[in-house]
């Protein structure tokens, strides 16, 4: 609004409204058209035309045919706009594995190249824009549940040790050395159970589980009081393996106690169906093939087959045949020559028959009661509690072939390591050659990995900045229409265009290629960039390579580690069992050599502890193992982006997320498809 005085040469009230608007398009050729129109509009309230009304409309078009010109060229930045965006998609699709990985299996993660505040790889505490969680990982948090478990166990055992060394003591067959030695084992496993901070290890015992633990529900943003209750799915197959090792140790000290109960006042005429219930009803040898041919070879040495003088013979001449066989294998191990199975079988068979034979023999000596004819009751009670003695010896170690058949039935229920498959083809990583399962897994590796698509991609954007510097070298030739069309002045239409009051115009513009250092410069720059890319893609692919072969590597190994840590587990349940077995043996039967009794309770002491802390050591290292495996092929499976998430962003694999394992033995495993038993195997240590 503008006012001036009416006596100024424009004086008056004057109210002006200009409006503009324009339109412009380019087109995929490099054709830009702008379009605008411009109107004002003047009401004077002092004059004599009162409003007038003059529009403007301009049209203008050009287009270049050689720098800036073509659909290269114009298309660029839409063209990477969604190049980036399907690589930004990529990226996430990975991360979201990466980062399932990280929450599983421990370790960090990054949202490289699209990094985000937060996502650094520095995992410290910082406060800021790289704040981070820490990375405990579920698996490695089950594995230390798993070793505080075992702790807690071996804890309890030496316990029980000590209880018996205590009684021992009391007894005068245990010094007071080997009472504390004892109690100093225990009170150093309860040190690591609990977990102290001057162990250097700040991960370890109960103490450390609980930091792991709290870290845990930072990882997952949960809050430091929510209870949390982790499923120990992945580690089941093992615990409940080592549980059935467990439950068979557990029934041989269940017959070994009733083996021992004594009763004087029992009737000798129920001595022996007794011990046969034992060796047929117990829950060691209930339902093993030892328990069903027993009865039977019981039968063939007892009384009413084999006189007292019959028995003898036949069990020395069962020696005999012993020796021979053993004097055959001497000279076969002098000449190098490998023993024949039938033979070992052979042998073996022959020593569980001297075992029965000795068995009967002792209970034909408790059967006839000598103590009768002995005068004074304690010399009459002594004795038959010796006799008594060796009988249950006896039995323990006849009752050792039910408990070898039981190990033998559960050595065959090791869980199996979940397998590799590899590839359209499904070629198990596990089962074929190492150069086979490689070229395999990296050939899928290459072929899948999202992030090795967006370093291809980025070697194309870097081909593609070279043809647009190059067209930057190019001269100039544009050609140009330029319309302007205007209505009449002081009047009041503002449409009243007309080719009277219109001006063409037609431009040719040229320029010569003369001065181009700068666009020289940045095509130089756009082939080095695109060489740099050419090498980072080839780097990229050889550490991918490099990855995977390791991965593979890793994975093979530690299968063969864990098929051989499943034997040291094994012999370390033996081998405490055997320790134990030794160390309860009679006062005075250990000693040999010439050492004196003291010397040799001192050294099954040491036998006894040093069994106790290799299994704990061994249940801890399988555990380890079957967590490593389960953590490479992770990595392997997220290195070959084979690893498909569901909606909630958790693996889609049967292996790892399986709750219950089936239970693979069936009773037919005593015998091979050929109907032939299995043979026993034999156990380290004391007994058989």
């Amino acid at each position: 609004r503008q006012s001036s005085g009416r006596e100024l040469a424009s004086g008056g009230e004057r109210w002006s409204l200009d409006t503009t608007g324009g339109v412009s398009k380019l087109f995929p050729t490099g054709a830009l058209l702008m379009v605008k129109l411009a109107n004002q509009l003047t009401i004077d309230l002092s004059g004599d035309k009162p409003q007038a009304s003059l529009s403007n409309l301009s049209l203008s078009l050009m287009q270049p045919f050689l720098r800036g010109g073509g659909y290269a060229v114009t298309l660029e930045p839409l063209t990477q706009a969604e190049r980036d965006l399907v690589y930004a998609m990529r990226s996430y699709a990975r991360f979201r594995k990466i980062f399932y990985v990280a929450i599983a299996a421990g370790g960090g993660y990054t949202n490289n190249p699209y990094g985000l505040q937060g996502l650094s790889p520095n995992l410290g505490r910082g406060i800021g824009g790289n704040l981070t969680a820490p990375n405990i990982g579920y698996l490695p948090l089950l594995q230390q549940s798993a070793t505080i478990n075992n702790q807690r166990k071996n804890v309890a055992a030496l316990e029980r040790l000590l209880q018996l060394y205590q009684a021992f003591k009391q007894g005068g067959q245990q010094s007071e050395l080997q009472v504390g030695q004892v109690e100093v084992q225990l009170l150093n496993s309860r040190f690591q159970l609990l977990g102290s901070p001057t162990s250097g290890n700040s991960q370890s015992g109960i103490r450390g589980y609980l930091d792991s633990l709290d870290n845990f529900k930072l990882q997952l943003g949960l809050p430091m009081t929510t209870p949390l209750d982790l499923d120990d799915g992945p580690l089941r197959p093992i615990r409940l393996q080592l549980g059935r090792f467990e439950e068979i140790y557990a029934q041989i000290e269940q017959v070994e106690a009733a083996a021992t109960k004594y009763d004087p006042a029992q009737p000798v005429e129920q001595f022996r169906a007794r011990w046969r219930a034992l060796l047929t009803e117990s829950p060691l040898a209930k339902g093993t093939p030892f328990a069903k041919s027993i009865g039977e070879r019981l039968d063939s040495w007892g009384p009413a087959k084999l006189t007292d003088d019959q028995a003898a013979a036949r069990l020395a001449q069962l020696r005999e045949e012993r020796r021979k066989l053993l004097d055959a294998r001497a000279e076969r191990q002098l000449k190098g020559v490998p023993e024949p199975e039938a033979e070992a079988r052979k042998l073996a068979l022959l020593q569980d028959d001297i075992d029965l034979g000795d068995f009967d023999r002792l209970v034909r000596a408790y059967e006839a009661q000598p103590w009768t004819k002995l005068i004074g009751a304690p010399a009459r009670a002594a004795a038959q509690a010796g006799a008594f003695r060796a009988v249950s010896n006896a039995i323990t170690l006849l009752i050792l072939e039910a408990r070898n058949d039981r190990l033998a039935l559960v050595r065959t229920q090791w869980p199996d390591l979940p397998p590799l498959p590899v590839g359209d083809a499904g070629t198990d990583a596990l089962a074929v050659p190492l150069d086979d399962a490689c070229t395999a897994a990296i050939q899928t590796a290459l072929t899948n990995r999202l992030d090795l698509m967006n370093a291809r991609g980025q070697v194309v954007d870097a081909w593609r900045q070279i043809a647009i510097q190059a067209n930057s070298l190019q001269g100039v030739f544009d050609v140009r229409y330029d319309l302007s069309s205007n209505t009449p002045a002081g009047g009041n239409n503002p449409f009243a265009f007309s080719a009277d009051r219109s001006d063409h115009r037609l431009t040719f513009n040229a320029q010569l290629p003369l001065v181009r250092r700068a666009e020289r410069n940045n095509y130089r720059a756009a082939l080095i960039a695109y060489q740099r890319q050419r090498r980072t893609l080839m780097a990229f692919e050889d550490n991918i390579a490099n990855d995977v072969r390791g991965d593979l590597r890793e994975l093979r190994t530690l299968a063969q580690l864990y098929r051989i840590q499943q034997r040291v587990v094994e012999l370390g349940y033996s081998q405490v069992d055997s320790a134990k077995l030794t160390l309860l043996a009679p006062p005075g039967a250990a000693a040999a050599g010439g050492q004196s009794d003291a010397g040799t309770q001192a050294a099954l002491t040491q036998q006894v502890l040093q069994a106790q802390s290799n299994l704990v050591a061994a249940q801890n290292t399988l555990y380890q193992l079957w967590v490593a495996y389960q953590t490479g092929r992770m990595q392997l499976y997220l290195d070959l982006e084979q690893m498909t998430l569901d909606d909630r962003g958790v693996w889609n694999d049967e292996f790892f997320n399986r709750t219950e394992v089936p239970n693979r033995a069936t009773p037919d495993v005593w015998h091979r498809p050929g109907g032939e038993r299995l043979s026993p195997p034999q156990p380290v240590g004391a007994g058989k």
